[in-house]
């Protein structure tokens, strides 16, 4: 039953940030895909190297624990736009004999991924063109796609942690692939990290430090692919049932994208034709440095906790686990 809530949970997150994003992309060529993508990279890179710790101290040798970490992170409005570039085309007019670029404007402000919807930039044929004739110049406008109107970027996390000896512990991350829908197709994630104290080395220190570094990769059909590299160092100070935590980390974030664009183009003949490019890029998110501070309350084996991270993306995380 847990199983079936999680995946029906994440389906529908993951719905509502995707569901329209292939077609979204598949409007861009290289420049500006890259540049309308790159937000979401830096949300879900930081939104996946988020909850890896509730305390700095490692659990014993072959004792574990169960998490689920929900995680939102906060888009900057700065995020919401970017610098749309026109297609580099151009023709010979056939009657002034003149090279003339298809579009007038250069640049023009257009939405990110997470902008608004109605805000897409709209790259108008130059007038130039209405003098040739038998061509109908206005098919070679171009409206680019708005932005899904997201200020909040939503995660949830699973977690399966496993204490080792000599002070370590593995943590393992995932879920059962799904499908989100035909035309987007499967969704995957799987990480893995490796924690190992540090206090115990240092007699009777009254806080407890460790080291943390994980890897984590999220696929969204054959369209997106984030992988995410992280190494933290970790306090923390238990007091009774509760446990001060704070961390600081490095995060990297890269993600691949592959989709077909489809553009138009005039030809020799001064015909207007559809070209079909491949296209293929890869973007690495702006999240480097992070800071992280929480609280966790114990009961027996129930532990409950909650976080914020400072980071490009700031992210709220909250979480209920078991240890045993």
């Amino acid at each position: 039953m847990k199983k079936v809530f999680l995946s029906l949970l994440l389906i529908v997150m993951v719905t509502v940030l995707f569901a329209d994003v292939q077609e979204k992309l598949e409007q861009f060529g290289k420049d500006n895909g890259i540049m309308y993508v790159e937000p979401l990279v830096t949300a879900f890179g930081t939104t996946m190297n988020t909850g890896l710790f509730n305390t700095a101290e490692v659990l014993k040798p072959f004792a574990f624990g169960l998490n689920v970490n929900m995680m939102a992170a906060f888009v900057p409005k700065e995020d919401n736009t970017f610098t749309a570039i026109r297609p580099d085309l151009f023709i010979v007019h056939p009657i002034t004999g003149d090279t003339i670029f298809v579009y007038t404007d250069p640049e023009l402000v257009s939405a990110t991924i997470f902008g608004d919807k109605d805000e897409g930039a709209n790259f108008v044929h130059n007038s130039l063109l209405n003098d040739i004739p038998g061509l109908d110049a206005n098919q070679l406008d171009i409206s680019l796609p708005g932005g899904t109107d997201l200020p909040v970027v939503p995660f949830l996390m699973p977690q399966f942690n496993l204490g080792l000896p000599f002070g370590n512990e593995i943590m393992i991350r995932g879920f059962p692939k799904v499908e989100i829908n035909k035309e987007i197709g499967d969704l995957g994630f799987w990480g893995v990290g490796l924690k190992h104290s540090v206090s115990q080395y240092i007699p009777l220190i009254p806080i407890d430090i460790a080291v943390q570094a994980a890897y984590q990769n999220l696929y969204i059909g054959d369209l997106l692919t984030f992988s995410n590299f992280n190494a933290n160092l970790e306090v923390s100070k238990k007091l009774l049932m509760w446990t001060l935590y704070t961390g600081v980390g490095y995060d990297k974030t890269n993600v691949t994208a592959e989709y077909d664009y489809t553009y138009k183009i005039v030809n020799q003949e001064n015909e207007i034709e559809e070209v079909e490019q491949k296209i293929k890029f890869d973007v690495d998110g702006e999240n480097e440095v992070r800071a992280t501070a929480g609280i966790r309350y114990s009961l027996l084996l129930l532990k409950l906790y909650a976080d914020y991270t400072i980071s490009k993306y700031s992210v709220f995380n909250a979480g209920i686990g078991i240890s045993f």
